[in-house]
């Protein structure tokens, strides 16, 4: 039977459902319909609606951050718990999403980690399972997001449910995603093994610089290959022109056809060619 939900609310009534953010230098948010920055994280809850989730980003300000969230204490059940969440990580260096088991020792509270999940896993949601083994003593538990500085994306996490009777094998991750894989996000893992992404990324504002440099970088591209197409395509018809011209001299009839060219240009400035008495000084040599 179901032990507790939180799907953290909507848009106009927010609730962590009594679990706490702890203050390690990153936080969990709460977030609905896309997350601030631009084409990382996801744009609905995992329904498919305007619903909350909860996300975390890198900030900049150090290598790793880390965002906890902290269950309320379970006191001590007689039989194992299960935790049912959903999570997105979508993103270049994204970092891990951890799930531990929080026990109270003499020596203070230790973190024992039960499910792990790192690096990109697509533009969709995923659902993830894992078993809290019973203890003699109350517990709580922790969900961790590890951030990297040069994260290119969002961790988020959605409708956490913790389950009682359930045996291991139905508290076992989904042997399959739980959505085909799209064809954009093939290209996206390609993308981001060629793609060397900014250290710091902006995260206060939609248009801010790391954007900028997303928007500018395939533009630049697209340039660049352009340009060295246009300047290999030249070197051909120049070359086939000199052959042409080369090959048994240059006949009046051909001069001639090269007088009345016209040459294009690329932006459209058609230059052509004036007659400057060519085939008079060709007939003196």
């Amino acid at each position: 039977f179901l032990w507790f939900a939180c799907d953290f609310g909507w848009a106009n009534d927010p609730s962590f459902c009594s679990w706490t953010s702890e203050d390690t230098g990153s936080r969990w948010q709460i977030q609905s319909s896309g997350t601030p920055t631009l084409n990382t994280g996801p744009n609905m809850d995992h329904m498919g609606g305007s619903g909350n989730f909860i996300y975390t980003l890198a900030t900049g300000l150090q290598e790793t951050e880390v965002a906890r969230l902290v269950s309320p204490v379970v006191s001590s059940p007689d039989s194992d718990l299960c935790v049912s969440f959903w999570y997105h990580m979508f993103g270049s260096h994204i970092g891990t999403l951890h799930i531990k088991q929080r026990k109270q020792t003499e020596t203070g509270p230790v973190d024992i980690l039960l499910w792990t999940v790192s690096g990109h896993q697509g533009n969709r949601w995923r659902e993830g399972r894992v078993l809290v083994p019973r203890t003699n003593k109350p517990y709580q538990v922790v969900i961790e997001g590890l951030v990297e500085r040069k994260s290119w994306g969002d961790i988020a996490v959605d409708d956490i449910k913790v389950l009682n009777g359930l045996s291991i094998s139905d508290c076992e991750d989904p042997d399959v995603p739980t959505e085909p894989m799209l064809p954009e996000d093939r290209f996206n893992e390609i993308f981001e093994e060629i793609t060397e992404y900014p250290d710091f990324v902006e995260t206060n504002q939609i248009s801010g610089t790391g954007n900028m440099l997303k928007t500018l970088d395939p533009i630049l591209i697209t340039i660049i290959a352009m340009s060295a197409l246009g300047v290999f395509l030249g070197a051909i018809c120049g070359v086939v022109l000199y052959c042409a011209c080369s090959h048994g001299g240059i006949s009046e009839r051909n001069l001639s056809a090269l007088e009345n060219y016209n040459f294009e240009l690329v932006d459209g400035v058609k230059l052509k060619k004036d007659k400057l008495n060519v085939q008079s000084s060709y007939s003196e040599a």
